[in-house]
């Protein structure tokens, strides 16, 4: 029986996510408005994963975890909860 792998998500997907969001030809053509803000539900690993990136970017203590956080990214503010 296989063994199931939990791909950790990083900061860098959701700054890539959030890069390509701005830079769709909709979005520079005004037929598509970018949204003003995202929520996202993540596992406690991915969402501890991510606020120490976010920390440790902002040389931060790395033990400050929160249930909950946002970070804006081009112009998109995105919400992180803890499932």
């Amino acid at each position: 029986m296989g063994k199931i792998v939990h791909k950790t998500t990083t900061l860098k997907e959701f700054v890539d996510f959030a890069f390509s969001l701005k830079e769709m030809d909709e979005v520079k053509n005004m037929a598509f408005p970018i949204p003003k803000s995202m929520t996202y539900v993540l596992s406690k690993t991915n969402h501890e994963s991510i606020q120490k990136e976010i920390l440790k970017e902002k040389n931060m203590p790395l033990d400050n975890i929160d249930d909950e956080f946002e970070l804006e990214l081009y112009g998109i503010n995105f919400k992180f909860i803890l499932k």
